[in-house]
Protein backbone atom coordinates (compact mmCIF):
# COMPACT_ATOMS: atom_id res chain seq x y z
CA UNK A 1 0.00 0.00 0.00
CA UNK A 2 1.45 3.58 -1.12
CA UNK A 3 1.76 5.47 2.60
CA UNK A 4 0.26 8.28 0.46
CA UNK A 5 -3.63 9.22 0.61
CA UNK A 6 -3.79 10.65 -2.89
CA UNK A 7 -2.53 7.41 -3.95
CA UNK A 8 -4.85 4.54 -2.22
CA UNK A 9 -8.63 4.55 -1.79
CA UNK A 10 -8.45 1.89 0.95
CA UNK A 11 -5.98 3.98 2.70
CA UNK A 12 -8.42 7.21 2.26
CA UNK A 13 -11.21 5.68 3.60
CA UNK A 14 -9.00 4.04 6.57
CA UNK A 15 -7.02 7.00 7.38
CA UNK A 16 -10.21 9.75 7.51
CA UNK A 17 -12.38 6.92 9.31
CA UNK A 18 -9.62 6.88 11.73
CA UNK A 19 -9.52 10.47 12.29
CA UNK A 20 -13.12 10.81 12.72
CA UNK A 21 -12.65 7.79 15.25
CA UNK A 22 -10.12 10.04 17.13
CA UNK A 23 -12.34 12.99 17.54
CA UNK A 24 -15.04 10.74 18.97
CA UNK A 25 -12.55 9.49 21.88
CA UNK A 26 -12.79 12.68 23.47
CA UNK A 27 -16.46 13.14 23.54
CA UNK A 28 -16.51 9.46 24.76
CA UNK A 29 -14.89 10.74 28.15
CA UNK A 30 -15.90 14.59 27.95
CA UNK A 31 -19.59 14.05 27.12
CA UNK A 32 -20.75 10.70 28.30
CA UNK A 33 -18.75 8.88 30.74
CA UNK A 34 -16.67 11.93 32.97
CA UNK A 35 -20.08 13.86 33.97
CA UNK A 36 -21.96 10.47 35.17
CA UNK A 37 -18.82 9.04 37.06
CA UNK A 38 -18.32 12.54 38.81
CA UNK A 39 -22.33 12.34 39.69
CA UNK A 40 -21.53 9.55 41.30
CA UNK A 41 -18.63 11.17 42.89
CA UNK A 42 -21.30 13.56 44.32
CA UNK A 43 -20.77 16.41 41.94
CA UNK A 44 -24.04 18.59 41.92
CA UNK A 45 -26.17 18.74 38.90
CA UNK A 46 -25.01 22.92 38.27
CA UNK A 47 -21.54 21.47 38.36
CA UNK A 48 -22.11 19.62 35.98
CA UNK A 49 -24.24 21.37 33.79
CA UNK A 50 -21.24 24.37 34.23
CA UNK A 51 -18.76 21.48 32.95
CA UNK A 52 -20.73 20.54 29.81
CA UNK A 53 -21.28 24.63 29.15
CA UNK A 54 -17.46 25.40 29.38
CA UNK A 55 -15.87 22.24 27.42
CA UNK A 56 -18.12 22.50 24.72
CA UNK A 57 -17.94 25.73 23.53
CA UNK A 58 -14.48 24.70 21.58
CA UNK A 59 -17.14 22.78 19.04
CA UNK A 60 -19.17 26.22 18.33
CA UNK A 61 -16.13 27.71 17.61
CA UNK A 62 -14.55 25.83 15.08
CA UNK A 63 -14.51 28.33 12.12
CA UNK A 64 -12.33 30.73 14.00
CA UNK A 65 -9.29 28.34 13.10
CA UNK A 66 -10.38 27.80 9.56
CA UNK A 67 -8.69 30.80 8.41
CA UNK A 68 -5.61 30.28 9.96
CA UNK A 69 -5.62 26.77 8.06
CA UNK A 70 -6.21 28.76 4.52
CA UNK A 71 -3.80 31.25 4.84
CA UNK A 72 -0.84 29.43 6.56
CA UNK A 73 0.74 26.21 5.70
CA UNK A 74 3.79 24.47 5.11
CA UNK A 75 3.65 23.15 1.44
CA UNK A 76 6.07 20.49 1.72
CA UNK A 77 4.64 18.24 4.24
CA UNK A 78 1.58 19.56 2.73
CA UNK A 79 -1.68 22.12 2.92
CA UNK A 80 -3.88 20.40 5.76
CA UNK A 81 -1.49 17.34 7.27
CA UNK A 82 0.74 19.72 9.46
CA UNK A 83 -2.30 21.15 10.85
CA UNK A 84 -3.75 17.65 11.45
CA UNK A 85 -0.28 16.36 13.26
CA UNK A 86 -0.38 19.65 15.17
CA UNK A 87 -3.72 19.37 16.77
CA UNK A 88 -3.67 15.65 17.39
CA UNK A 89 -0.52 16.35 19.11
CA UNK A 90 -2.20 18.40 21.24
CA UNK A 91 -5.13 16.45 21.72
CA UNK A 92 -2.75 13.42 22.73
CA UNK A 93 -0.86 15.85 25.28
CA UNK A 94 -3.39 17.44 26.83
CA UNK A 95 -5.50 13.86 27.10
CA UNK A 96 -2.18 12.24 29.20
CA UNK A 97 -2.58 15.97 31.12
CA UNK A 98 -5.40 14.78 33.16
CA UNK A 99 -3.46 12.37 35.26
CA UNK A 100 -1.89 14.80 36.92
CA UNK A 101 -5.27 15.68 38.52
CA UNK A 102 -5.53 14.49 42.04
CA UNK A 103 -9.13 13.80 43.87
CA UNK A 104 -11.06 15.42 40.57
CA UNK A 105 -14.52 15.72 41.96
CA UNK A 106 -12.65 18.49 44.41
CA UNK A 107 -11.02 19.82 41.46
CA UNK A 108 -13.97 20.28 39.01
CA UNK A 109 -12.48 24.11 37.51
CA UNK A 110 -9.10 22.11 36.61
CA UNK A 111 -11.38 19.30 35.01
CA UNK A 112 -13.12 22.15 32.88
CA UNK A 113 -9.98 24.07 31.73
CA UNK A 114 -7.97 21.00 30.85
CA UNK A 115 -11.57 19.12 28.66
CA UNK A 116 -11.75 22.57 27.53
CA UNK A 117 -8.10 22.66 26.38
CA UNK A 118 -8.91 18.56 25.22
CA UNK A 119 -11.58 19.87 23.26
CA UNK A 120 -9.96 22.95 21.34
CA UNK A 121 -7.39 20.56 19.65
CA UNK A 122 -10.07 17.97 18.88
CA UNK A 123 -12.21 20.89 17.50
CA UNK A 124 -9.19 21.86 15.39
CA UNK A 125 -8.45 18.84 14.42
CA UNK A 126 -11.98 17.83 12.62
CA UNK A 127 -11.80 21.10 10.85
CA UNK A 128 -8.01 20.29 9.70
CA UNK A 129 -9.00 17.06 8.81
CA UNK A 130 -12.63 18.45 7.11
CA UNK A 131 -10.22 20.43 5.13
CA UNK A 132 -7.58 17.57 3.93
CA UNK A 133 -10.59 15.36 2.40
CA UNK A 134 -12.03 18.17 0.31
CA UNK A 135 -8.46 18.71 -0.90
CA UNK A 136 -7.40 14.77 -1.44
CA UNK A 137 -10.96 12.76 -2.06
CA UNK A 138 -12.48 12.32 -5.44
CA UNK A 139 -15.64 13.60 -6.04
CA UNK A 140 -16.72 10.28 -6.63
CA UNK A 141 -15.69 8.99 -2.85
CA UNK A 142 -16.80 11.80 -1.27
CA UNK A 143 -19.87 9.65 -0.46
CA UNK A 144 -18.42 6.43 0.60
CA UNK A 145 -15.61 8.47 2.45
CA UNK A 146 -18.42 10.70 4.26
CA UNK A 147 -19.73 7.44 5.63
CA UNK A 148 -16.69 5.99 6.82
CA UNK A 149 -16.11 9.12 8.81
CA UNK A 150 -19.32 9.31 10.35
CA UNK A 151 -19.05 5.59 11.72
CA UNK A 152 -15.48 5.97 12.88
CA UNK A 153 -16.70 8.81 15.14
CA UNK A 154 -19.73 7.13 16.23
CA UNK A 155 -17.29 3.86 17.27
CA UNK A 156 -15.06 6.52 18.90
CA UNK A 157 -17.80 7.77 21.08
CA UNK A 158 -19.89 4.73 21.94
CA UNK A 159 -16.58 2.48 22.47
CA UNK A 160 -14.59 5.01 24.56
CA UNK A 161 -17.66 6.52 26.42
CA UNK A 162 -18.41 2.65 27.62
CA UNK A 163 -14.47 1.65 27.84
CA UNK A 164 -13.84 5.15 29.84
CA UNK A 165 -17.19 4.74 31.82
CA UNK A 166 -15.46 0.97 33.22
CA UNK A 167 -11.90 2.38 33.93
CA UNK A 168 -13.28 5.33 35.93
CA UNK A 169 -14.91 3.49 38.08
CA UNK A 170 -12.73 0.70 38.27
CA UNK A 171 -9.13 2.46 38.10
CA UNK A 172 -9.86 6.40 37.99
CA UNK A 173 -9.11 8.76 35.99
CA UNK A 174 -5.35 8.91 35.89
CA UNK A 175 -5.56 5.03 33.87
CA UNK A 176 -8.42 6.23 32.20
CA UNK A 177 -6.49 9.30 30.50
CA UNK A 178 -3.21 7.22 29.85
CA UNK A 179 -5.50 4.77 27.78
CA UNK A 180 -7.37 7.31 25.90
CA UNK A 181 -4.28 9.28 25.37
CA UNK A 182 -2.62 6.10 24.01
CA UNK A 183 -5.27 5.36 21.56
CA UNK A 184 -5.10 9.19 20.54
CA UNK A 185 -1.04 8.46 20.52
CA UNK A 186 -1.76 6.30 17.42
CA UNK A 187 -3.67 8.33 15.55
CA UNK A 188 -0.74 10.65 15.71
CA UNK A 189 1.46 7.95 14.23
CA UNK A 190 -0.59 7.68 11.15
CA UNK A 191 -0.75 11.13 10.81
CA UNK A 192 2.83 11.32 10.67
CA UNK A 193 3.64 8.21 8.43
CA UNK A 194 0.78 8.92 5.96
CA UNK A 195 1.11 11.90 3.58
CA UNK A 196 -1.08 13.54 1.70
CA UNK A 197 0.51 13.08 -1.63
CA UNK A 198 3.85 11.39 -3.30
CA UNK A 199 6.89 13.10 -2.71
CA UNK A 200 6.18 15.49 -0.12
CA UNK A 201 7.90 15.34 3.57
CA UNK A 202 7.32 12.94 6.46
CA UNK A 203 8.39 15.02 8.94
CA UNK A 204 10.26 19.23 8.31
CA UNK A 205 13.64 17.85 8.01
CA UNK A 206 12.78 14.87 5.97
CA UNK A 207 13.30 14.90 2.00
CA UNK A 208 10.66 15.57 0.03
CA UNK A 209 9.17 18.48 -1.84
CA UNK A 210 5.59 20.67 -1.82
CA UNK A 211 3.66 20.05 -4.55
CA UNK A 212 2.54 22.60 -7.30
CA UNK A 213 -1.72 23.82 -6.48
CA UNK A 214 -3.65 25.27 -9.27
CA UNK A 215 -5.22 27.26 -6.10
CA UNK A 216 -2.40 28.56 -4.06
CA UNK A 217 -3.60 30.29 -1.02
CA UNK A 218 -4.58 33.78 -0.10
CA UNK A 219 -1.62 36.84 0.95
CA UNK A 220 -4.12 37.88 3.53
CA UNK A 221 -6.53 37.07 6.39
CA UNK A 222 -8.67 40.07 4.27
CA UNK A 223 -8.04 37.63 0.56
CA UNK A 224 -9.48 34.91 2.55
CA UNK A 225 -12.91 36.76 3.97
CA UNK A 226 -13.54 38.15 0.59
CA UNK A 227 -12.83 34.63 -1.11
CA UNK A 228 -14.84 33.43 1.60
CA UNK A 229 -17.66 35.76 1.08
CA UNK A 230 -17.66 35.64 -2.66
CA UNK A 231 -17.86 31.75 -2.21
CA UNK A 232 -20.50 31.59 0.08
CA UNK A 233 -23.11 33.92 -1.78
CA UNK A 234 -22.83 31.88 -4.97
CA UNK A 235 -26.74 31.47 -5.56
CA UNK A 236 -26.19 26.74 -5.03
CA UNK A 237 -24.51 27.65 -2.09
CA UNK A 238 -27.37 29.57 -0.70
CA UNK A 239 -29.99 27.04 -1.95
CA UNK A 240 -27.83 24.21 0.14
CA UNK A 241 -27.53 26.27 3.32
CA UNK A 242 -31.25 27.10 2.89
CA UNK A 243 -32.03 23.03 2.55
CA UNK A 244 -29.92 22.74 5.33
CA UNK A 245 -31.55 25.27 7.77
CA UNK A 246 -34.84 23.71 7.51
CA UNK A 247 -33.61 20.08 7.45
CA UNK A 248 -31.76 21.31 10.82
CA UNK A 249 -34.31 23.44 12.12
CA UNK A 250 -36.39 19.94 11.83
CA UNK A 251 -34.20 17.68 14.33
CA UNK A 252 -34.24 20.85 16.80
CA UNK A 253 -37.50 19.88 17.19
CA UNK A 254 -36.68 16.35 16.92
CA UNK A 255 -34.43 16.66 19.50
CA UNK A 256 -37.34 18.89 21.94
CA UNK A 257 -40.06 16.76 21.90
CA UNK A 258 -38.43 13.13 22.12
CA UNK A 259 -37.29 13.13 25.88
CA UNK A 260 -41.16 13.98 27.01
CA UNK A 261 -42.75 12.48 24.50
CA UNK A 262 -41.19 9.00 25.46
CA UNK A 263 -41.41 9.06 29.02
CA UNK A 264 -43.93 11.11 29.44
CA UNK A 265 -46.50 10.27 27.02
CA UNK A 266 -45.22 6.73 25.73
CA UNK A 267 -44.60 5.69 29.55
CA UNK A 268 -40.49 4.89 28.21
CA UNK A 269 -37.98 5.01 31.44
CA UNK A 270 -35.08 7.60 31.16
CA UNK A 271 -33.10 4.43 31.05
CA UNK A 272 -35.01 2.67 28.29
CA UNK A 273 -35.17 5.93 26.53
CA UNK A 274 -31.01 6.23 26.49
CA UNK A 275 -30.59 2.99 26.11
CA UNK A 276 -33.16 2.99 22.38
CA UNK A 277 -31.25 6.06 21.51
CA UNK A 278 -27.93 4.22 21.78
CA UNK A 279 -28.65 1.72 20.20
CA UNK A 280 -30.54 2.98 17.22
CA UNK A 281 -28.05 6.04 16.55
CA UNK A 282 -25.09 3.41 16.51
CA UNK A 283 -26.71 0.95 14.46
CA UNK A 284 -27.93 3.36 11.99
CA UNK A 285 -24.13 4.73 11.77
CA UNK A 286 -23.27 1.37 10.92
CA UNK A 287 -25.93 0.95 8.00
CA UNK A 288 -24.93 4.23 7.02
CA UNK A 289 -21.41 2.69 5.76
CA UNK A 290 -23.82 1.32 3.19
CA UNK A 291 -25.12 4.24 1.96
CA UNK A 292 -21.67 6.16 0.99
CA UNK A 293 -21.53 3.84 -2.10
CA UNK A 294 -25.13 4.65 -3.29
CA UNK A 295 -24.09 8.25 -3.20
CA UNK A 296 -21.30 8.16 -5.06
CA UNK A 297 -23.04 6.36 -7.67
CA UNK A 298 -26.30 8.13 -7.85
CA UNK A 299 -25.30 11.64 -6.42
CA UNK A 300 -25.40 13.49 -3.24
CA UNK A 301 -28.37 15.22 -4.69
CA UNK A 302 -30.30 12.21 -5.63
CA UNK A 303 -30.01 10.79 -2.41
CA UNK A 304 -30.32 13.88 -0.23
CA UNK A 305 -33.83 14.03 -1.46
CA UNK A 306 -34.95 10.78 -1.37
CA UNK A 307 -33.68 10.66 2.58
CA UNK A 308 -35.51 14.35 3.15
CA UNK A 309 -38.69 12.73 1.61
CA UNK A 310 -38.57 9.27 3.39
CA UNK A 311 -37.87 11.21 6.72
CA UNK A 312 -41.28 13.57 6.24
CA UNK A 313 -43.01 10.76 5.31
CA UNK A 314 -42.22 8.82 8.53
CA UNK A 315 -42.56 11.54 10.40
CA UNK A 316 -46.66 12.21 9.41
CA UNK A 317 -46.66 8.27 9.04
CA UNK A 318 -46.11 8.18 12.53
CA UNK A 319 -48.11 11.10 13.57
CA UNK A 320 -51.29 9.89 11.60
CA UNK A 321 -51.06 7.01 14.22
CA UNK A 322 -51.01 8.60 17.25
CA UNK A 323 -53.86 5.47 18.63
CA UNK A 324 -51.63 3.15 18.15
CA UNK A 325 -47.98 5.44 19.55
CA UNK A 326 -48.64 2.41 22.94
CA UNK A 327 -47.45 -0.50 21.06
CA UNK A 328 -43.82 -0.57 21.16
CA UNK A 329 -42.80 -1.96 17.40
CA UNK A 330 -44.72 1.11 16.27
CA UNK A 331 -42.79 3.56 18.50
CA UNK A 332 -39.13 1.00 17.26
CA UNK A 333 -40.33 0.87 13.87
CA UNK A 334 -41.02 5.04 13.79
CA UNK A 335 -37.45 5.79 15.54
CA UNK A 336 -35.54 2.94 12.67
CA UNK A 337 -36.89 4.43 9.85
CA UNK A 338 -36.11 7.97 11.23
CA UNK A 339 -32.76 6.94 12.26
CA UNK A 340 -32.03 5.78 8.73
CA UNK A 341 -33.47 8.64 6.82
CA UNK A 342 -31.34 10.81 9.59
CA UNK A 343 -27.86 8.74 8.37
CA UNK A 344 -28.78 9.63 4.46
CA UNK A 345 -29.54 12.83 4.89
CA UNK A 346 -26.64 13.19 7.35
CA UNK A 347 -24.19 11.62 4.90
CA UNK A 348 -25.54 13.15 1.80
CA UNK A 349 -25.59 16.39 2.91
CA UNK A 350 -21.40 16.51 3.81
CA UNK A 351 -20.86 15.42 0.59
CA UNK A 352 -22.55 18.15 -1.17
CA UNK A 353 -20.97 20.83 1.26
CA UNK A 354 -17.47 19.29 0.22
CA UNK A 355 -18.89 19.69 -3.25
CA UNK A 356 -19.54 23.36 -3.02
CA UNK A 357 -16.74 24.26 -1.39
CA UNK A 358 -13.78 26.43 -3.35
CA UNK A 359 -10.23 24.55 -2.33
CA UNK A 360 -8.75 28.24 -1.87
CA UNK A 361 -10.92 28.46 1.22
CA UNK A 362 -11.87 25.39 1.93
CA UNK A 363 -11.19 24.65 5.66
CA UNK A 364 -13.13 27.87 6.64
CA UNK A 365 -15.65 27.23 3.89
CA UNK A 366 -16.74 24.23 5.16
CA UNK A 367 -16.81 25.59 9.27
CA UNK A 368 -19.09 28.26 8.14
CA UNK A 369 -21.21 25.64 6.81
CA UNK A 370 -21.09 22.90 10.06
CA UNK A 371 -21.19 25.98 12.26
CA UNK A 372 -24.67 27.32 10.56
CA UNK A 373 -25.82 23.51 10.50
CA UNK A 374 -25.59 23.77 14.35
CA UNK A 375 -27.09 27.14 14.81
CA UNK A 376 -29.80 26.13 12.46
CA UNK A 377 -30.65 23.00 14.86
CA UNK A 378 -30.56 25.60 18.35
CA UNK A 379 -32.52 27.84 16.11
CA UNK A 380 -35.02 25.44 15.46
CA UNK A 381 -35.34 24.36 19.03
CA UNK A 382 -35.60 27.65 20.66
CA UNK A 383 -38.42 28.86 18.18
CA UNK A 384 -40.41 25.50 18.93
CA UNK A 385 -40.34 26.71 22.55
CA UNK A 386 -42.59 29.60 21.79
CA UNK A 387 -45.03 27.57 20.43
CA UNK A 388 -45.01 24.12 22.15
CA UNK A 389 -47.76 25.08 24.98
CA UNK A 390 -49.57 24.91 22.35
CA UNK A 391 -49.56 22.21 19.79
CA UNK A 392 -49.86 19.06 20.50
CA UNK A 393 -47.08 16.03 19.86
CA UNK A 394 -48.77 14.80 16.62
CA UNK A 395 -48.72 18.84 15.46
CA UNK A 396 -45.15 18.65 16.35
CA UNK A 397 -44.16 15.74 14.06
CA UNK A 398 -46.57 16.88 11.22
CA UNK A 399 -44.24 20.21 11.65
CA UNK A 400 -41.33 18.13 11.75
CA UNK A 401 -42.47 16.34 8.30
CA UNK A 402 -43.39 19.82 6.46
CA UNK A 403 -39.55 21.00 7.06
CA UNK A 404 -38.18 17.95 5.35
CA UNK A 405 -40.59 17.68 2.70
CA UNK A 406 -39.98 21.49 1.87
CA UNK A 407 -36.30 20.97 2.44
CA UNK A 408 -36.67 18.75 -0.36
CA UNK A 409 -38.65 21.00 -2.82
CA UNK A 410 -35.87 23.49 -2.33
CA UNK A 411 -32.83 21.41 -3.31
CA UNK A 412 -34.85 20.78 -6.81
CA UNK A 413 -33.46 24.16 -7.51
CA UNK A 414 -29.42 23.12 -6.96
CA UNK A 415 -28.02 22.93 -10.12
CA UNK A 416 -23.98 21.16 -9.88
CA UNK A 417 -22.97 21.79 -13.06
CA UNK A 418 -23.81 25.71 -12.73
CA UNK A 419 -22.40 25.35 -9.76
CA UNK A 420 -19.08 24.56 -10.81
CA UNK A 421 -18.84 27.11 -13.81
CA UNK A 422 -19.03 29.49 -10.47
CA UNK A 423 -16.33 28.30 -8.97
CA UNK A 424 -14.13 28.40 -11.83
CA UNK A 425 -15.15 31.71 -12.35
CA UNK A 426 -14.16 32.68 -8.91
CA UNK A 427 -10.81 30.77 -9.71
CA UNK A 428 -10.34 32.96 -13.26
Amino acid sequence: MKAYLTGSMPLRMFGFSLFYLAQGIPIGLVAIALPAWLAAQGVQAAQIATIAAITGLPWGLKLISGPFMDRFSFAPMGRRRPWVMAAQAGLTVAMFSLTAIDDPAQHIWQIIVMCTVINTFAAVQDVAVDGMAIDVLPEDERGRANAFMAFGQVVGFSAFGALNGYLLVAHGLAVTAIVSGSALALVFAFATAARERHNERVLPWTAGEATEREQPPSASFFGIFKDLLRALLLPMSLVLVGVEVLARASAGIAISISPTLAVQELGFSSEQYAYWIGIMGGASAFVGILFGPLIDRFGAVRLLQVGLVFGGVTAAGFASVQWMWGELWVVLGALILSNLSSQLVFVATIAMFMGVCWEKVAATQFAVYMSLSNLSRSVGAGAFAFIAADVSYAQAIYLIAVLLVGAAVLLALFDPVQHQKAIRGLAA
